[in-house]
């Protein structure tokens, strides 16, 4: 074993001590960052080193860098000749590699360091990459901590700005900013920009307020702009910048963000980047917060793009010339169950508004599901095709429920564009169908459109203009927030008015109950992407309420639907045969309570397009492997 590996293996065995890495990349500037390395160091008691890099080309061995490296320990006692002595230790070292990045990480490794310091001149960057080899390297893929300094002219020093978010880099940031000031006999500004488009974290702003005590801090600025903005209006009043940077994620030619880099090319003051080693725990916890932070970026772009008003689309004319224009047919399919109190007007209102006097409706189709009321007579009497749901492919059984009703509709529909509303609106308007329809037919990219609106509930004699969306507030929006957070920006995922393209809807398996809406938004997101989809406001909705006991049974049936798909996507087991019934509480009129057992299971119909009859009758080849829809018939 050499003399250098026994003194490399007793100095890993002695406790850590506090060490920063100064590579020369390029002399002058090596000497000049000297003086910051000391002062890092001081901070904890530390020492600074010093590397010599001899590059030996790759096609070569390593030890033909002999001659170069004895050259080199002689010529570094010039750079250490006024920085040697003094409180901090400064040592020298030569490595060679065949990359300048290959010695850093071999000298990081050998001396253990904590931290190493890079300098940076503009004229080494492009308009394509900031900094190139070592740095980018180096700050992608940190083996320690990362400092990079561009220096400007000596100058007189008062204040070094040091801006802060609170992220994982902020400790080193301190660090750097302190360091800064105590060489500079600088005061510290402390800012805090928070971007008034964003919501601001104030447990992150309250665990800030420690940097109040932080030496030479003089000055706290919180400012409710961008950060770009902030940090470039209070430069011109500082000596000095200190940045943490994360890096552009899956983006390998910006490992410091975009903005770092600009604040980098636009200010003319000295700007020190610094760059923390994370732990596995920080890495996790920062890759979640990044993900969060993306996803929410995502979902308010989204919602900002996606999201039209009814209002928008009230010329039906234009929407008929662009119906034609694209060789489109519209179906309106008409869901009920003993409605005979609101079909009536639902039917007249849209027939004569969206048939007869703007063309925009090629037909509307009552889908009943055996109503014991007028509600067929009614549709019968308006001049309105009827089908009875368990009627439609009666080979493939059938089952109770909204969605199987729907489900079944796609093969009697007869439109490239597919509209569905509830029956028990009681103010309908022609725009609970324009409405859904119109971002189709605008927006070429978009395969789905879901109606929400303001819902009032009856208390009483009296009409609250929030009450309603009970089981949407309590359950649906809150699993989708936690397990599918692209949808959060869906104000009423359980709305009853939407439309689809039939290309996308045929491809969707259909939950036959409650859950048929829960489970169309969960597929086509997994199937077109958050995109495609849009919402829209068709401002109020005034229907039936329904009471606890129902809602409670909805509200089982769509948590079932959610858990469903985590298995399918997870590929693991977490509902079980008993995990379909529920005791429902039910009350005797003498006051006693007694529990009611009900099985409530939605089942899972397949695509339209794997049905043989459905493909037979779209004019749609077979398919090679017939479709997994055998099913138990209920009814």
């Amino acid at each position: 074993m050499s003399e250098e590996h026994i003194q490399t293996t007793i100095a890993r065995s002695l406790p850590h001590q506090y060490r920063v890495l100064v590579p020369i990349l390029a002399q002058q500037e090596a000497v000049r960052l000297l003086p910051l390395a000391q002062a890092l160091a001081r901070l904890h008691n530390g020492s600074v080193t010093v590397l010599g890099i001899v590059e030996v080309p790759v096609e070569s061995p390593l030890s033909d860098g002999l001659q170069d490296a004895r050259r080199y320990r002689g010529t570094l006692s010039n750079v250490t000749e006024f920085h040697g002595e003094g409180p901090v230790e400064v040592r020298t070292l030569v490595r060679v590699g065949h990359t300048t990045t290959e010695a850093i990480l071999a000298a990081v490794e050998e001396e253990q360091a904590s931290l190493v310091l890079l300098g940076w001149q503009e004229e080494r960057s492009s308009p394509e990459r900031l900094f190139g080899p070592p740095i980018d390297e180096l700050l992608r893929q940190p083996p320690c901590d990362i400092v990079v300094v561009k220096l400007q002219a000596e100058t007189l020093w008062r204040r070094v700005l040091l801006p802060v978010r609170g992220g994982p880099h902020t400790p080193l940031a301190c660090d750097a900013a302190l360091a800064l000031a105590e060489l500079h006999n600088a005061a510290i500004t402390v800012l805090y920009a928070t971007d008034p488009r964003q919501p601001d974290n104030q447990a992150v702003r309250a665990s800030l307020q420690s940097l109040r005590q932080m030496p030479r801090v003089q000055r706290w600025l919180e400012r409710a702009i961008p950060a770009e903005q902030a940090i470039l209006s209070e430069a011109a009043d500082h000596q000095g910048i200190v940045l943490g940077v994360t890096g552009r994620r899956g983006d390998p030619e910006a490992p410091i963000g975009l903005l770092a880099e600009r604040i980098l090319r636009l200010s003319n003051e000295t700007i020190v980047l610094v760059r923390h080693k994370l732990d596995y725990a920080e890495e996790q916890a920062q890759t979640i917060w990044q993900q969060q932070r993306d996803l929410s970026a995502t979902v308010d772009r989204w919602f900002a793009e996606n999201n039209f008003s009814s209002t928008e689309f009230e010329d039906l004319h234009r929407l008929v010339q662009i119906k034609r224009r694209q060789g489109l047919t519209i179906s309106l399919g008409l869901p009920a169950l003993n409605e005979e109190e609101t079909l009536g007007n639902i039917i007249t209102t849209l027939k004569e508004a969206l048939m007869e006097q703007a063309p925009l409706l090629d037909e509307i189709v009552l889908i009943d599901s055996r109503s014991t009321d007028r509600t067929r007579d009614i549709a019968r009497e308006l001049g309105i095709p009827i089908h009875i749901h368990q009627d439609i492919l009666p080979q493939y059984g059938s089952f109770p429920g909204k969605g199987e009703a729907l489900w079944k509709s796609l093969y009697v529909l007869k439109g490239d564009i597919i509209a569905w509303i509830d029956t028990d609106i009681k103010n309908i308007h022609p725009r609970f169908v324009y409405g859904i329809i119109g971002p189709l037919l605008t927006e070429s990219r978009l395969v789905y459109c879901k109606g929400f609106y303001r819902r009032p509930i009856r208390q009483g004699e009296n009409l609250v203009a929030s009450g309603g969306g009970r089981v949407t507030e309590l359950t649906a929006r809150p699993l989708l927030n936690l397990f599918y957070p692209e949808l959060s920006g869906m104000l009423q995922p359980l709305s009853g008015e939407y439309a689809g393209r039939r290309t996308a809807l045929e491809w969707l398996p259909f939950f036959t109950g409650y859950g048929v809406e829960t489970g169309m938004l969960i597929d086509l997101l997994e199937q077109h992407g958050l995109n495609a989809l849009s919402q829209v406001d068709l401002q109020e909705r005034i229907h039936r309420n329904q009471e606890l006991v129902p809602l409670s049974k909805m509200a089982f049936a769509i948590i079932q639907v959610v858990i469903q798909r985590l298995e399918q996507r997870h590929r693991l087991r977490m509902l079980e045969a008993v995990n379909q019934s529920m005791k429902l509480i039910q009350q005797t009129p003498d006051g006693q309570f007694h529990l009611e057992l009900r099985e409530i299971r939605d089942h899972e119909r397949p695509p339209m397009a794997t049905i043989p009859e459905y493909r037979q009758l779209r004019g749609m080849p077979p398919l090679l492997a017939g479709p997994e829809h055998m099913v138990e018939s209920e009814g």
